[in-house]
């Protein structure tokens, strides 16, 4: 088996893991946005940092196996290949500073004050969940450039709409997912019953109103 197979499949591999991952902390950080209790965000927290050394795994195959298949089989002038790095390097400052940062201040806030209205400000935080989109649609760009390999216009434009569809996408994660108190329905409650109840061989029945007698004058 050559070896550029060997790699190419080391490279797809790496990719997968990456996707993997990505959901996994994608899930985490829906149920993160429902929290009540610093209980739930610790638990979902946690979530999330088990599946964060994924990544860095998964960067070094991605660029190390890319770089072979590179060197042998393409060169460091080509345009897809180019916008693959850039894609990869923003997915990196997503995941690494953006992301990372919010992480730590939710969590910084929860330890020290519990469910304050700044927690949950950053559980729907608009910077964290566009960074959150863009690391789907800088994945699926990257996927679209190693299957069509389209000249440097083509490659350049497929990282512009990965980033704008990003924040796109994230807006509704931006509002509030929080859902107002039932108002419950006096209407449709049933009024009790205060007229007095006779029994007539042993059943329930209205006892009858009499109408009070007339006196002549």
């Amino acid at each position: 088996m050559p070896a550029y197979s060997i790699v190419l499949y080391v490279h797809l591999l790496a990719l997968l893991l990456a996707t993997g991952a990505s959901a996994v902390a994608f899930y985490a950080a829906l149920q993160l946005r429902g929290a009540t209790s610093p209980g739930e965000v610790a638990r979902w927290a946690r979530v999330v940092k088990a599946v964060v050394p994924a990544f860095p795994i998964a960067t070094l195959l991605l660029l190390g196996s890319g770089a072979y298949l590179t060197q042998v089989g393409w060169g460091w002038t080509t345009p897809w290949i180019d916008a693959g790095i850039a894609g990869l390097a923003l997915l990196v400052a997503n995941g690494s500073g953006l992301e990372s940062a919010r992480g730590r201040a939710l969590e910084r806030e929860v330890r020290t004050a519990g469910m304050t209205e700044q927690a949950r400000a950053l559980l729907r935080d608009p910077l964290a969940w566009s960074a959150k989109m863009n690391t789907f649609t800088l994945m699926l760009a990257i996927v679209f450039l190693m299957v069509v390999k389209p000249a440097a216009l083509g490659s350049g434009l497929a990282l512009v709409v990965a980033l704008v569809l990003g924040p796109v996408c994230a807006v509704p994660f931006w509002r509030s997912g929080d859902r107002p108190a039932p108002v419950p329905d006096t209407a449709q409650q049933p009024v009790p019953d205060t007229i007095p109840r006779a029994r007539i061989d042993g059943e329930p029945v209205a006892a009858a109103t009499t109408p009070a007698p007339r006196t002549e004058r």
